[in-house]
C-alpha cells in the first residue's frame, strides 16, 4: 500500500506526528506503523523543534505559520495541526473569554489558508475543550466555518485521553475535515478502549528513590501551602494526585508549577514533589525511547502542549479506514498539485541523460565494437558519448528541448509561453557555446536529433564511423562536423541557427 503523505504545522515536539506514524511501544503495547509518512513539519518554537528533530527523520523547520507560504509545503494528503490553545484554555483565560480576539487565537485562519491553497484530502486539528465555550460560544462556530469555507466537510468531538489508554484526564477537541463529503459519511471517531479500565498514574511514575531532590518542594513551601489550605477559598492548593487513578490534566505551565498553586503534585510520605519531565512524557503516552532535549523548562512546555500519541494513533486509524472504505484508490492517488507543481513534477521525471535515444545509439555502437565514455565530465558540456583518444564528442538532442523547428515548437506551448520561448532559445544558444568551446580544445562535435536516431540509426552510425576513421588518419586536423539535420540548407530561421 502506498503511503499517505502528511504535512504538519504547529508540530511542537511531535506528539501528533508520532501518533499518526505509529511504530512505537507504550506500556508494553505495540502501536503498529500506519501507512503514512511525514513530508513536512514546522513550528515557531526553537526548543520544541530541537526535541522533534531528535526523534524524527523529517526535520521540523522553525517558522511562524504567518510567514509560511503554501508553496513551501510539499504536496500532501493530510494536514495536521494543533493550533495554539492558550487563548481558549480555561486555565489561562485572562481576561476570561479572550479566545480568538487574542492574536494567537486567530492562527486557525492560517491553517485554513493552507488548506485552501494546498487542498489535501483531509485535515486533523486539535485544541483544548475550552474552545467550545470561548467568547460566549462565538469562537468555535467561526473556526468551523473557516474550515468549511476552505472547502472541507467537517466534524468534531471532545475526547478524554483517559478513555484511550492514557493515564491522564485530558479533554481535547479534535476537528476532522475531508475534501470529499463521502469520506466524512464513512468516518467515525474511534471508540474508547479503556472507558471502564483506566490506566492509573502508578503505572508510569518513577520509583521515589530514582527522583532527584531538585523535584521536591522545600519545607517552607509545604508549610505555606498547608497554611493557605486552611482558608476555605484556597482548599484547591496542593492538588495531590491519587496514583491509583489517571492524573489531572498536565499543561505547558508545568515549568512554573508550585505547591501553592493548582498544579498536580505527588506526595511521598511527608514530602511533596512535581513530576519529572520523563514522567510527564510517560503520562502523555510518549514511549520510553522518545528523546528529550534541552532544559526541564523547555521540556515541560513542549510536552504539556503535545497531543497524546496513543490517542492520535487511534484517530489516524479511523481516518485511514474511512478513506479506504470510500474508495481504496484514494490511498494510492497522488496528492493535489498546482499546475506549476505538475509541470515541475513532469520535468523532474524527464531524463537529462541516459535517455532512450542515447541508449539506442550507445548499444548500436557497442555492438559494432566501439568503446567510449558516457557523460564525460572532463569535456565541456559533458558529451553523451565521448571518444576520448580521438576527441570526438557526440550529443543526442531532443527536438523540443534543443529547439528543432523552433517557431513550430513554441507555437504548441499552451501555458507560460514566454518562459518556454526564452528557455528553449537559451538551450539553442548554450549548445552553440558548447560546440565552440569544444572545438577550441580540439574536439570534433556531432549532434543528432532524436528523430534521426529513431528513424535512421544505421545512417547515424555511418556518420560516426566516418568521423572516427577521419580522426584516426589525421589526428592533428580538427574539423567541425554537423548532424544529419544540419546538412539541410541554412536559413535565418531560429531552428536552423541551432542546427549544427
Amino acid at each position: 500500500m502506498a503511503k499517505l503523505k502528511i504535512a504538519s504545522v504547529f508540530s511542537g515536539c511531535g506528539g501528533m506526528d508520532l501518533g499518526a506514524l505509529g511504530n512505537f511501544t507504550y506500556l508494553g503495547k505495540k502501536y503498529s506503523a500506519n501507512p503514512v509518512e511525514v513530508v513536512y513539519a514546522a513550528d515557531n518554537d526553537q526548543y520544541a523543534c530541537e526535541i522533534y528533530n531528535s526523534n524524527f527523520q523529517t526535520k521540523c523547520i522553525q517558522k511562524d505559520i504567518k510567514d509560511l507560504k503554501a508553496k513551501e509545503i510539499p504536496p500532501h494528503h493530510i494536514l495536521l495541526g494543533g493550533f495554539p490553545c492558550q487563548p481558549f484554555s480555561v486555565a489561562s483565560r485572562n481576561p476570561r473569554g479572550l479566545g480568538y480576539e487574542d492574536k494567537r487565537g486567530q492562527l486557525f485562519f492560517e491553517m485554513s489558508r493552507l488548506l485552501r491553497e494546498r487542498r489535501p484530502l483531509c485535515f486533523i486539528a486539535e485544541n483544548v475543550k475550552g474552545i467550545l465555550s470561548s467568547n460566549r460560544g462565538e469562537a468555535f462556530p467561526l473556526i468551523l466555518n473557516s474550515f468549511r469555507d476552505a472547502g472541507y466537510h467537517v466534524t468534531h468531538a471532545s475526547i478524554n485521553a483517559s478513555d484511550y489508554g492514557v493515564p491522564q484526564n485530558r479533554d481535547r477537541v479534535f476537528i476532522v475535515g475531508f475534501r470529499e463529503p463521502q469520506v466524512l459519511n464513512n468516518f467515525n471517531f474511534p471508540k474508547p478502549t479503556t472507558l471502564d479500565s483506566k490506566i492509573s498514574l502508578d503505572q508510569v511514575i518513577s520509583p521515589d528513590a530514582e527522583v532527584d531532590d531538585r523535584y521536591y518542594f522545600s519545607e517552607k513551601a509545604v508549610r505555606g501551602m498547608e497554611k493557605a489550605r486552611k482558608a476555605k477559598k484556597y482548599r484547591a492548593r496542593g492538588r495531590v494526585q491519587n496514583i491509583d487513578k489517571p492524573c489531572n490534566t498536565l499543561g505547558a505551565h508545568l515549568s512554573q508549577a508550585c505547591i501553592n498553586g493548582t498544579d498536580p503534585v505527588l506526595r511521598v510520605g511527608e514530602r511533596y514533589r512535581r513530576f519529572t519531565p520523563r514522567e510527564v512524557a510517560q503520562i502523555q503516552s510518549f514511549p520510553d525511547d522518545f528523546i528529550l532535549t534541552g532544559s526541564d523548562v523547555r521540556q515541560y512546555r513542549a510536552l504539556g502542549n503535545a497531543v497524546c500519541p496513543t490517542l492520535m494513533w487511534r484517530l489516524m486509524r479511523t481516518v485511514i479506514k474511512a478513506i479506504k472504505k470510500t474508495d481504496e484508490k484514494m490511498l494510492s492517488a497522488e496528492p493535489f498539485r498546482t499546475p506549476e507543481e505538475i509541470r515541475s513534477f513532469n520535468m523532474s521525471r524527464i531524463r537529462s541523460q541516459d535517455t532512450s535515444i542515447e541508449l539506442v545509439l550507445r548499444r548500436a555502437l557497442w555492438a559494432k565494437g566501439y568503446r567510449y565514455v558516457t557523460h564525460y565530465k572532463d569535456a565541456i558540456g559533458k558529451p553523451d558519448i565521448a571518444f576520448k583518444s580521438i576527441k570526438l564528442a557526440v550529443f543526442c538532442d531532443s527536438a523540443f528541448w534543443h529547439g528543432r523547428n523552433f517557431e513550430k515548437t513554441v507555437s504548441r506551448v499552451k501555458t507560460r509561453k514566454e518562459y518556454w520561448t526564452k528557455k528553449i532559445a537559451r538551450n539553442i544558444e548554450r549548445d552553440r557555446e558548447v560546440n565552440e568551446a569544444l572545438q577550441r580544445e580540439g574536439w570534433d562535435v556531432l549532434r543528432f536529433w532524436d528523430a534521426d536516431i529513431e528513424t535512421g540509426l544505421e545512417n547515424v552510425i555511418k556518420i560516426i564511423e566516418a568521423h572516427i576513421e577521419k580522426k584516426k588518419k589525421a589526428p592533428a586536423k580538427h574539423t567541425s562536423a554537423r548532424s544529419l539535420s544540419a546538412r539541410t540548407t541554412r536559413t535565418s530561421n531560429a531552428s536552423d541557427n541551432c542546427q549544427r
